[in-house]
């Protein structure tokens, strides 16, 4: 049987507090009404087209508001709606289309997609026979795998990147099945479908302090020093 083109849109269901009226705000211990609503979700495409995703909920920053209610508005992510990602254009051409990429004119080198100190829930659809690119963000996400069998691929040991390209060579796959949850935290990995079905993934990706390594030998223990790692993207 030949797999559907895509599996169907997610719904969002938004309960919220509706407003008090001034007469039961005079009253002791009054608590107002609930409002729910039925959306169903818009899956947008993300580059390549082996990639789905259907935005759930974001915010600029955390602790979030539960001001207002009906349709409630998220909060911009630019570009590919990572909440921080930076890296000079030379190393995203042709791995992220132009169109995502944005540059200011203090930092005209520079592509940044998302907001520091935010966070980003979505969900994400990955085709069959697909392979993702390897990267890293600085962010800690929250993988859970609800349709499918997803490939996280992540490189064993340390590794060079030249040219925009990781020397890591051969990667550890780990299979995840639905019901698992993948903790990333700030590591450089690939997702991938090498299955013939959809593969549809509930991601919560929160922004994280910079990521940084101890360095071994650099000193006695508890004092070693340590490598900040810079987001990364690697054809």
């Amino acid at each position: 049987m030949t797999p559907p083109t895509h599996l169907p849109a997610p719904r969002r269901i938004t309960a919220s507090n509706l407003p008090l009226v001034k007469s039961n705000v005079a009253k002791p211990n009054s608590e107002p009404g609930v409002e729910v609503l039925v959306e169903t979700l818009k899956l947008d495409p993300i580059p390549g087209g082996s990639l789905l995703r259907a935005r759930v909920a974001s915010s600029k920053k955390v602790p979030t508001s539960n001001d207002g209610h009906g349709h409630i508005e998220l909060d911009q992510v630019p570009g590919m709606g990572i909440v921080r990602m930076s890296k000079p254009d030379n190393l995203l051409r042709g791995i992220i289309p132009t169109s995502l990429l944005s540059s200011t004119p203090k930092h005209k080198d520079v592509a940044y997609s998302g907001m520091p100190g935010g966070i980003n829930m979505y969900y994400l659809d990955i085709a069959p026979n697909s392979e993702g690119a390897m990267h890293r963000t600085t962010s800690t996400d929250y993988l859970v795998v609800l349709q499918g069998t997803l490939s996280l691929l992540t490189p064993p040991k340390p590794f060079d990147v030249v040219d925009g390209r990781g020397t890591y060579g051969e990667t550890v796959e780990t299979l995840c099945e639905p019901g698992d949850v993948v903790l990333q935290r700030g590591i450089a990995h690939a997702l991938s479908n090498r299955t013939t079905e959809w593969v549809r993934v509930m991601a919560v990706v929160v922004a994280s302090e910079p990521n940084r390594v101890p360095v071994v030998g650099s000193g006695p223990v508890g004092q070693l020093k340590t490598v900040a790692l810079d987001d990364v993207w690697l054809q």
